[in-house]
């Protein structure tokens, strides 16, 4: 009998004729931190309303049913339990899960009160300028209206303040210890941070559910997102003694599918926004607006040390630290990326697959795959970038051996300061490496106001090879593991105005070794164009050069013993 009534609900709505048990019901609205928050309840939280959308307007005067033909269409293709947080929808397997489960929880629209209710909406609007604003939600079948306005129910009838003003997020949860229940970090303001890109299927982890750390969500502006309000979460945890992490989630609604989460590579999608006016699909890069709005939120609210930023990410969060925080040295002072994509070659989203390469970007003119191309980033930025250390298994199956080799040669022939290891293994096996990268470049030795010397052509470097395929589709040449500018390790760096000069050795080399030093960060030891510069070893060594066109000086084939420390001297 019930199923019988649910049918028969059913086909009433998709007839267009509801009853008034089935409108939308109970809209609110409100208005905090440049943000206005419209919550209603669905026309059914069960399978009768699985097939039914939501879409929000907006007009400066009340909306009735003969006034909503003039007022904004704001939103729309909302789905069923929009306030429901969208990471939990998902089982262990990835698979989908039911949408309408009341165990749940919903959104926090307000920092200590209690989570939107099973079985009930929301849409999140940011306003561009201060006015009054009445709103109204009404139910879609197909994308056509199967509901009435009906003032009060479904339609305010007292208008909302609104004003623009920066975003914030809310604090769903804090972070405790599962002993103590104390807070998870206590350390003072000053500390470092280190942003943390979770691999595909990520969002399924703890950082999703907040249970390591201060837990939040936020609500998307137009520029970060296809729809006005898309909702996102990330959580601040403990890292160390005086550190905090940043934990963000790459998974949002799909553009078309709302029980499946669309992954974006750290990048975004290929779409035409619902606010967009250009009617062609273009590549729009909103995970990085929302990833860039994070770190600067995370930095100001937690006092983080600006010149202690450092990033990390493993398989897709490694294609991240390329594609996006690679391209921010201004925040980064370093970067741990593990089996990450030089170039990257997939859009969500994206019309056609593999792309075409004509695919835009939301300017309309730049190449999405230019634009992703980090090599190419990388030989035209000869300023200084973040220190990268990664690795990779030569046979990764995502990203080529091919690009690791461009890259390494791109950040040689600049003077970057980097260091990469690999073996023989594939995507699961990638990470192993790192270790030994981690070892000699740690994220302390790193900051922005910290100079430090980069390394090339060091005489004990393994052989990358070409990273050419033969017939057979194997690697033409190359070493099966090694590593490029390990085992160095640097003290009493003295940054001058008219010297530069660094205590190296090398843990590794086992008989006379040379390598290329070029100073990096330097703070106070610059020099112009075309100037002059001299170089002298405490081993008797010395040489001189002329600074390149953008400044950089490099001290050539400085020798470096077994056991011992050569210190290096850079003059004017």
């Amino acid at each position: 009998m019930y199923k019988k009534l649910v049918l028969i609900a059913a086909i009433a709505l998709f007839s267009g004729h509801v009853s008034a048990v089935s409108d939308v019901t109970e809209i609110a609205a409100s208005h905090a931190h440049g943000q206005t928050f419209i919550t209603w309840k669905d026309v059914s939280d069960g399978d009768a309303g699985s097939n039914i959308h939501y879409a929000v307007y907006r007009s400066t005067e009340t909306i009735t049913q003969e006034t909503l033909s003039k007022a904004e269409k704001r939103v729309w293709n909302i789905s069923q339990n929009s306030g429901q947080i969208y990471t939990f929808v998902f089982s262990n397997s990835g698979k989908p899960v039911d949408r309408s489960n009341p165990a749940i929880p919903g959104y926090v629209i307000e920092t200590g009160k209690p989570p939107i209710p099973s079985g009930h909406g929301l849409a999140v609007i940011t306003p561009d300028k201060p006015g009054k604003a009445y709103y109204a939600v009404v139910a879609e079948s197909a994308g056509s209206a199967c509901g009435a306005i009906v003032p009060g129910k479904n339609a305010t009838q007292q208008p909302v303040d609104e004003f623009p003003a920066p975003i914030e997020p809310v604090k769903v949860s804090e972070g405790k210890d599962p002993v103590s229940h104390k807070p998870v970090w206590r350390g003072e303001k000053g500390s470092s941070l280190v942003v943390s890109l979770h691999a595909s299927g990520g969002f399924r982890g703890p950082a999703s559910r907040g249970e390591t750390g201060d837990y939040y969500n936020f609500f998307c502006p137009r520029a970060w997102a296809f729809r006005e309000g898309l909702p996102g979460v990330f959580s601040v945890e403990a890292n160390g003694p005086n550190g905090l992490k940043l934990a963000p989630v790459d998974a949002v609604q799909g553009l078309k599918d709302d029980t499946t989460p669309m992954e974006t590579f750290w990048f975004g999608c290929a779409c035409v926004p619902q606010w967009a006016s250009h009617a062609e699909q273009r590549a729009y890069p909103f995970s990085e607006r929302r990833l860039l709005w994070m770190i600067d939120w995370v930095i100001k609210a937690y006092g983080i040390d600006t010149e202690h930023v450092t990033g990390a990410g493993q398989s897709m969060g490694g294609w991240g630290s390329m594609s996006v925080l690679m391209r921010h040295p201004e925040i980064f002072a370093a970067l741990h990326p593990t089996m990450p994509r030089m170039r990257q070659r997939g859009l969500p989203n994206a019309k056609v697959y593999p792309l075409k390469g004509d695919e835009v970007m939301d300017d309309g003119k730049t190449c999405y795959l230019d634009r992703m191309d980090t090599v190419k980033f990388v030989s035209e930025h000869h300023e200084d970038l973040p220190f990268l250390g990664w690795s990779i298994g030569r046979h990764d199956g995502f990203a080529t051996w091919k690009e690791q080799v461009d890259m390494v040669k791109a950040l040689t022939a600049n003077g970057h300061g980097f260091a990469f290891a690999w073996n023989d293994g594939n995507h699961s096996e990638g990470p192993k490496p790192m270790e030994i990268v981690r070892k000699y470049y740690p994220d302390e030795k790193f900051a922005l106001h910290k100079s430090y010397p980069a390394f090339a052509h060091s005489s004990i470097d393994n052989d990358l090879g070409t990273g050419e395929l033969d017939d057979k589709k194997e690697l033409k040449d190359g070493e099966k593991t090694g590593g490029i500018n390990l085992g160095f390790v640097w003290s009493d760096l003295s940054d001058a105005s008219n010297t530069w000069s660094v205590k190296l050795s090398n843990d590794l080399c086992q008989a006379d070794m040379t390598v290329d030093v070029t100073p990096r960060r330097c703070q106070q030891f610059k020099l112009k164009p075309g100037e002059k510069f001299k170089w002298a070893t405490s081993t008797g060594s010395s040489g001189e050069g002329i600074a390149n066109a953008w400044g950089l000086v490099t001290a050539q084939k400085i020798v470096i013993k077994p056991g011992a420390a050569t210190t290096l001297t850079i003059s004017r």
